[in-house]
């Protein structure tokens, strides 16, 4: 039995205002935690990286998949409609 063809994921563009929803989401969830939880570290080249149970975390949270959903949404809105933008 050959396996299930997985979703094909691309990439997407963010505008600011999306990208400063994502992470307000994120700084709520993060701000629920004890100080001293390790959340994350700079990698050589200075990139963020957040610790897995922490990415988890915030995948799951609600205010953050609602946040995500809403630019979803608004990007299909703005593909139906060709004179939007």
């Amino acid at each position: 039995m050959a396996p299930e063809p997985q979703p094909q994921r691309r990439e997407r563009r963010l505008e600011a205002k999306d990208v400063e929803a994502i992470f307000r989401a994120f700084a709520e969830v993060l701000r629920e935690l004890p100080p001293d939880t390790e959340a994350g570290w700079l990698d050589a080249e200075g990139d963020l990286r957040l610790a897995p149970d922490i990415g988890r975390k915030l995948r799951t949270a609600r205010n953050v998949r609602d946040v995500l959903r809403e630019i979803r949404e608004r990007r299909n809105e703005d593909q139906s409609d060709p004179g939007a933008r």
